[in-house]
């Protein structure tokens, strides 16, 4: 990465700054103590540290970058980290005694490696929102995230509207998909699988009690879910419904439920599932619009889980109580406006 010039850097200003990675910002400061206008930029500006995997990164930057210029703040995303060792590294840079930043906002690679930077952070007066996996309460001031007991009491009150108007008269086996404990891709969000899954069971037999939890298999996105249900539906021939922890898992386990069952029955299917916490690509979108069988997600709009990472970290640099949690919403094939509403964010 080729250094920046702080001359240029200071005489260009705070606008110059949110669009500069603050790797890029710190490149060559050594030990050297910030100058006044660089701390002053700064302390005004907050840190974004969000590896560029967790999708969709590149959208929510752009929606990030908008709501931050409306309300007068300065964003400073870092640049990606390949890894919990390069992010702990970059996280301690942001958040150090030389920063100057006041807040910063950390979508963990590895909770347990961030834990302690954060509380140390904390320590030295500066204020830690997470978002993703959860850090402990000591190192974190403020959260971004949704409720997975809600979003799966939204999930589940569906369900049973449909099952209670004919959808399945006389029952069903449920399959839950649930995130993989070990994966390739680390995934910050597959923390809220457990919390959603016993939260789901619950109001099931609350609400649906004709409906029977029989199975779990593990799946993170559309290709594997659809593989690891097909797999499930030869143990589970009976199962008529996969609810799935987040949206592209349950895509593909509609896929699956499809090509398992015989065109004439498609009325009595039902893929369901959540955004872990937002929806990840418009591709869900689209199939709840066009599969038969998918036929709920529940998720924030990605604008308002935009507007959050910034409103929650701006209110704590200004002092002020940080807002509530991105609304969720329930997205199904009837609500053609809400889901155009939903599909211009991902443009």
């Amino acid at each position: 990465m080729r250094p920046v010039d702080r001359r240029t850097l200071l005489r260009a200003g705070a606008g110059a700054l949110a669009a500069v990675s603050a790797p890029a910002l710190l490149a060559g400061c050594g030990d050297d103590e910030p100058g006044p206008v660089t701390r002053a930029i700064t302390a005004r500006s907050i840190a974004i540290d969000y590896a560029s995997y967790y999708p969709p990164v590149e959208r929510l930057r752009e929606l990030m970058s908008e709501h931050a210029a409306r309300r007068g703040a300065h964003l400073t995303f870092s640049s990606d980290a390949a890894g919990a060792a390069a992010q702990s590294a970059q996280f301690a840079r942001l958040t150090g005694e030389q920063s100057g930043f006041r807040v910063a906002v950390v979508a963990p690679f590895d909770a347990t490696a961030i834990d302690p930077l954060a509380a140390a952070a904390i320590a030295r007066g500066v204020q830690i929102v997470t978002y993703g996996a959860p850090l402990a309460r000591t190192s974190t001031s403020a959260a971004v995230a949704t409720d997975p007991a809600r979003s799966a009491r939204l999930l589940a009150g569906h369900l049973s509207a449909w099952a209670g108007g004919g959808g399945a008269p006389d029952g069903a086996d449920v399959l839950i998909v649930r995130p993989p404990e070990r994966s390739p891709t680390p995934d910050p969000f597959a923390v809220r699988g457990r919390p959603w899954e016993a939260a789901l069971l619950a109001e099931l037999e609350r609400r649906a009690p004709a409906l029977r939890a029989v199975a779990a298999t593990t799946a993170q996105a559309a290709a594997d879910a659809q593989a690891a249900v097909a797999r499930a539906l030869e143990d589970y021939p009976r199962v008529r419904v996969v609810l799935a922890w987040n949206d592209s898992a349950a895509a593909g386990a509609a896929q699956a439920l499809r090509a398992a069952t015989p065109r004439a029955r498609w009325a009595r299917l039902y893929a369901g599932g959540v955004g872990a916490p937002a929806i990840a690509t418009a591709a869900a979108l689209d199939a709840l619009r066009e599969d038969p069988v998918l036929r709920c997600l529940v998720a924030p709009r990605l604008r308002d889980l935009a507007n959050a990472l910034v409103d929650v970290p701006y209110a704590l640099l200004r002092r002020r109580p940080a807002p509530a949690e991105p609304p969720l919403v329930v997205l199904t094939k009837g609500g053609r406006r809400t889901l155009a509403r939903f599909a211009a964010d991902y443009r």
